[in-house]
């Protein structure tokens, strides 16, 4: 049985094996991989995995920093998690 990591947890881990500083609502590839990672991917998320894992971030960012950023598509202000390395 495969142990489950949480969400935050797994976003580090793949935000430094990717060399990115932060994720965001929009970074659909990096979202992707962090669900995988976490072991909570379904199908059944489809176009809102973005919304879940963003939302999962924002309850628990752990050691990420939040924060929020103009997107480049629409200007609109997006969450943004920073890598604490990154965030100093």
């Amino acid at each position: 049985m495969s142990k489950r990591l949480r969400i935050c947890d797994a976003a580090i881990i793949v935000l430094r094996e990717t060399d990115n500083p932060a994720v965001m609502h929009g970074d659909d590839g990096l979202l992707k991989l962090i669900a995988d990672r976490a072991g909570s991917r379904s199908k059944k998320w489809g176009p809102f995995l973005a919304d879940y894992i963003i939302g999962a971030l924002a309850k628990c960012p752990g050691d990420l920093f939040p924060a929020y950023t103009v997107s480049a598509h629409g200007n609109r202000r997006v969450r943004i998690f920073y890598l604490p390395e990154v965030a100093e």
